[in-house]
């Protein structure tokens, strides 16, 4: 089974103290489908130089991933969106591999943690 990275514990502690455990794999489940939808926005949005577009959607993933205290992700997001809001596509191109980079390693934790209700 995958640990959560420390940085993640706090915001996982506070939702399991919200609403126990099947409110965390709830969470996570939908935010992994969620994200999975959102890569693709992201990629089809860059791809066509809709940069404002793209920052709009690193600005959601961005929301959620701090949520579920994926905080390399959000700031990758951030990154990403600033670059967008900015018109820098280089440094939106580099945001979206950043994204999906990070959002690779945070994958393997979010699906074990999701699985964990029972």
């Amino acid at each position: 089974m995958h640990d959560i990275p420390a940085d993640a514990r706090p915001a996982i502690a506070e939702l399991h103290a919200v609403g126990g455990e099947e409110l965390v794999s709830a969470m996570l489940r939908t935010f992994v489908q969620f994200t999975e939808v959102q890569l693709a926005r992201l990629a089809d949005a860059e791809g066509a130089g809709d940069l404002d577009a793209a920052a709009t959607i690193a600005h959601t993933v961005r929301s959620n991933a701090r949520q579920l205290g994926a905080v390399a992700l959000a700031d990758a997001c951030a990154a990403a969106e600033l670059a967008g809001r900015g018109g820098d596509a280089a440094a939106l191109h580099a945001g979206v591999e950043a994204m999906d980079r990070e959002y690779a390693a945070a994958r393997p934790w979010m699906d074990a943690r999701a699985a964990h209700a029972g």
